[in-house]
């Protein structure tokens, strides 16, 4: 059985969402309780805290192996196994965690739960999920979002000018995919093997079927995605297109979806 036959088998499950994220709370949540009861035995001089903080890692430790092997499955299914920068920052970042929380038990053991060392030992655990948490929000937001004074990114301002005009240029489109697609979907071995980055890798489709008829964005895989009406819906690393960017995807599909030349 691969990857992709058990996302389908979930998917006829009614289950479209990675499998990754619903595991990475259990690794997070015990490396914290790990850290917050060690420095509490510390303080009170507390040694079922000790214990308790030395229980948490193992749990923790343990944990990390099905939590790395969801997250490599959802990288393998969703991003083609492509090593954009934060995945392969949270892959270090995995193995930086697996060997702190394997050292935490090895000081518990060695030293009957009162190496002050320990404490350093949690506390750069503590830093490394944090540091996972951070690029796995990378991943799923990315640099497109809204600031505080309620501006938009720089991204979200270059939205194409086309998608207000009647004419609508694969320049447009490109702009598109530069800002929200190729992220993911370019260089040698991108997601379903569907590149993003030039006109030719786009209308070859993906390794199924072409992602765009042109003269029917309704029945278009490239607009069903970015709509919600087939999953994932995409861009899967980011906040959904806004309206304006799927109105140029379709008014481009509805023309011809016209190259470069035209």
């Amino acid at each position: 059985m691969n990857v992709d036959s058990i996302y389908q088998f979930m998917e006829a499950l009614g289950y479209t969402h990675p499998l990754h994220p619903t595991i990475t709370h259990l690794t997070i949540g015990l490396v914290m309780a790990a850290f917050i009861f060690y420095l509490i035995g510390l303080l009170l001089q507390q040694k079922k805290y000790a214990s308790t903080a030395k229980h948490c890692g193992t749990l923790a430790f343990l944990s990390v192996f099905p939590t790395v092997m969801l997250g490599l499955m959802d990288w393998t299914h969703y991003y083609g196994a492509n090593w954009i920068f934060p995945i392969s920052i949270k892959i270090i970042l995995a193995c930086i965690l697996a060997l702190l929380l394997l050292l935490s038990i090895i000081l518990h053991v060695k030293t009957a739960n009162r190496a002050t060392g320990l404490l350093l030992v949690y506390l750069l655990s503590f830093f490394t999920v944090v540091g996972l948490g951070y690029f796995g929000g990378e991943i799923v937001f990315g640099q497109r979002s809204i600031k505080g004074d309620g501006t938009q990114t720089e991204v979200e301002r270059t939205a194409p000018e086309g998608s207000k005009s009647s004419r609508v240029d694969f320049a447009d489109v490109q702009t598109i995919f530069r800002n929200n697609c190729t992220n993911c979907h370019s260089g040698s071995n991108p997601p379903k093997n569907l590149g993003l980055k030039s006109y030719q890798k786009l209308v070859q489709g993906n390794e199924n079927t072409p992602v765009v008829v042109p003269g029917k964005p309704g029945t278009s895989e490239l607009i069903k995605r970015v709509k919600g009406l087939s999953t994932p819906k995409m861009p899967l690393s980011g906040p959904a297109l806004s309206e304006n960017d799927i109105q140029t995807l379709e008014k481009w599909v509805r023309a011809g979806a016209p190259g470069p030349e035209s």
